[in-house]
C-alpha cells in the first residue's frame, strides 16, 4: 500500500490563544528571581541584598528596573527598603498571616456563611486528629490538657472562653504538623472566635446557669476523652470520636445562625 507523501496541515486556528500571551517585563523577572532565592532558602529573614550597583550589574538592568522590582517585592512583603546612608533592601520570609488575611477577605466578598466554616472544620479536623496520634502521641496530651485547664479557668468570661475553645481546636491542627491544614485553620480562627463569643454571650443571657454548666461540662468531657484516645494511640477511635464531637458542636454553634455570613460576624 502506498503511503501518503503529503503531510497533513494543522489548522492555524489550533494555536490561536484565547487570551494574549503574557510576557514578563524586566522588573517582574528580577523580582521573580529574588523571590525564588527567598523561597529556596538562599536568602533568609534579615539578610540585606547587595548594593544596587552590584545587582544592576548582576541582572543586567537599569536602576529604575531594579527599583520597580523592589516595589513588587515590597508589595508582597518580601523586601523592605530602608533609605539613607545605612539603608538597603532587607529580606523577609513569606508571612503566613498574608494567606489567612487574604483568604478571609475573599470569603467575606463571596458571601460565605459561618455554617460553611464549621462544615469545613468538620471535614478536616477529624483527619487532623488522626495525624496527631501518628505524629505527636507523646507530646500532644500534655499540651492539650493545659489548654483544657485554661477553659475551666475562664468559663465565666464568654469572650475569653470562646478564645480558649478555639485555641484547643487550633492546637489539634498545629499538632498534626500538616502545614496546609494549619494555614486553612488560621484563615478561619478569627471567624470562629468571634462567632462563638457571640453565641456564648447570647446563650448565657437566655438560659440558667445550671444548664450552661452542664453543656460546658459535656464539651470538656468529650475533649478529655479525645486526649485519652490520643495517649492510647488509637487512631480510628480518636478520629471517629472527634467527628462525632464536631457534628454535635456544629448543631450547638450553628443552630439559629445558619444564614449568618462571615462579613456580618466580622463587622460586629
Amino acid at each position: 500500500m502506498e503511503k501518503n507523501s503529503a503531510a497533513s496541515v494543522i489548522p492555524s486556528t489550533l494555536f490561536k490563544a484565547k487570551q494574549p500571551l503574557h510576557i514578563p517585563k524586566a522588573p517582574q523577572i528580577v523580582a521573580a528571581r529574588i523571590k525564588k532565592m527567598i523561597v529556596g532558602g538562599q536568602l533568609k529573614e534579615g539578610d540585606m541584598l547587595p548594593a544596587e550597583g552590584k545587582l544592576m550589574e548582576e541582572f543586567g538592568v537599569s536602576r529604575p528596573t531594579l527599583r520597580e522590582a523592589y516595589r513588587i517585592l515590597e508589595a508582597e512583603r518580601l523586601v523592605s527598603v530602608a533609605r539613607g546612608a545605612k539603608g538597603g533592601a532587607y529580606i523577609h520570609a513569606p508571612d503566613p498571616q498574608l494567606i489567612s488575611n487574604y483568604t478571609l477577605m475573599v470569603l467575606q466578598a463571596e458571601g460565605t456563611t459561618v455554617a460553611e466554616v464549621y462544615q469545613a472544620r468538620m471535614a478536616f479536623e477529624p483527619a487532623a486528629v488522626r495525624l496527631v496520634v501518628q505524629r505527636a502521641r507523646k507530646t500532644a496530651p500534655a499540651i492539650l490538657r493545659e489548654a483544657l485547664a485554661h477553659e475551666r479557668e475562664v468559663i465565666g468570661d464568654p469572650v475569653a472562653f470562646a478564645v480558649v475553645i478555639a485555641r484547643f481546636h487550633r492546637l489539634l491542627v498545629e499538632l498534626s504538623g500538616n502545614r496546609p491544614l494549619i494555614h486553612l485553620w488560621d484563615a478561619m480562627h478569627q471567624v470562629v472566635e468571634q462567632h462563638q463569643a457571640q453565641v456564648v454571650s447570647v446563650y448565657r443571657r437566655g438560659q440558667d446557669t445550671d444548664e450552661i454548666m452542664r453543656s460546658v461540662a459535656t464539651g470538656i468531657k468529650s475533649q478529655e476523652k479525645l486526649i485519652k484516645l490520643i495517649e492510647a494511640g488509637d487512631e480510628d477511635q480518636a478520629e471517629s470520636h472527634w467527628r462525632k464531637h464536631m457534628q454535635a458542636a456544629y448543631k450547638t454553634w450553628i443552630t439559629g445562625y445558619e444564614d449568618m455570613t462571615i462579613l456580618t460576624i466580622m463587622a460586629d
